[in-house]
């Protein structure tokens, strides 16, 4: 095996030194951020609160939200209760106050074309417009502009907790989680609707065009088959 140029050494060690470099600042801004946060819920930007970090994390090295142009980009309320730092919300994604999105969970909607603006009040109206419009108008609108279409948008009511590696995604419609719903560890929801106050049981897989209303249970485990109903 030859031995790498000094060239290849001068490369490796400034590629290095700049990613190194990188981290650090996401560190020192991370931390700035939160304490700037907690700080301001007291009122008083000078209060120092004794454990500033008590619920983020230190260290965070992975993007949590993906703006994606023309398929919508993430909302989050400004009073949500927790979005951990490895969590990952992809296109039109929106999270409602008090919720909280927990580590490795995914909420995926890449294949929503309501589009992306530079206003936020403009994306929620555009948001609302797309929800409007029926599955099969969007596909067909949809499939002039690309090879896929008719994908939806992901909303997460008030006080819902998705718990540690979930998955949610909106590929074939809109997947719409109500206020108050707990989604257990690895539980995965697929284009469906879930009513306020349910309970999703850890490794659930509730699949495509399922209705679950509202108050209702599922079991950990429990496989929900496509287009089924669940009564309160």
């Amino acid at each position: 095996m030859p031995l790498p140029t000094v060239w290849a050494k001068v490369r490796h060690t400034l590629g290095r030194a700049l990613r190194e470099t990188g981290q650090a600042l996401d560190r020192v801004g991370h931390r700035g951020e939160t304490h700037a946060v907690n700080a301001s819920k007291f009122g008083n930007e000078n209060f120092y609160l004794g454990e500033p970090y008590k619920f983020n994390d230190h260290l965070s090295r992975h993007r949590t939200q993906f703006p994606l142009l023309t398929h919508g980009r993430p909302r989050v309320d400004p009073q949500v209760a927790f979005l951990a730092p490895c969590a990952t919300l992809i296109g039109s994604v929106s999270v409602g106050p008090d919720a909280s999105i927990w580590y490795g969970a995914v909420l995926r909607a890449d294949r929503c074309n309501n589009g992306m603006t530079t206003s936020e009040s403009a994306d929620r109206e555009r948001e609302e417009a797309w929800k409007k419009i029926p599955q099969e108008e969007r596909r067909q609108a949809d499939l002039k502009r690309c090879t896929f279409g008719g994908g939806g948008v992901i909303s997460i009511g008030a006080r819902t907790n998705i718990q540690d590696g979930s998955v949610v995604t909106a590929v074939e419609d809109h997947a719409t989680i109500g206020d108050g719903v707990t989604v257990g560890h690895l539980a995965q929801i697929h284009s469906a609707t879930v009513g306020d106050n349910c309970l999703i049981g850890m490794g659930a897989v509730v699949m495509e065009l399922v209705s679950i209303q509202p108050e209702s249970f599922i079991a950990a485990g429990a496989v929900v088959p496509r287009g089924t109903t669940i009564p309160s």
